[in-house]
């Protein structure tokens, strides 16, 4: 097999490997798209569920630091 032709099909191979790569980006994106929109639905969820969790930890950590507080301050009465 001459250089050239050589060259010529590694070419070929590379072009051929590369549309199919952009074939199947193209899909993937189409597939996303058109599922996207039973998706939206969920993430919206999912954020106002974290968004109530970031609220019930802050909450919490309130609690804890007046818990906190008062047991520090039994220790210094009762010394």
């Amino acid at each position: 097999m001459s250089e050239e032709l050589l060259r010529q099909e590694t070419i070929e191979r590379f072009d051929q490997t590369t549309e199919r790569k952009e074939s199947d980006v193209a899909t993937s994106h189409e597939q996303f798209v058109e599922q996207r929109p039973s998706i939206e639905p969920g993430y919206e969820r999912l954020d106002k569920a974290l968004y109530a969790l970031g609220g019930g930890i802050t909450r919490l950590e309130r609690k804890l630091d007046r818990l906190l507080a008062l047991v520090v301050e039994a220790r210094v009465r009762n010394r």
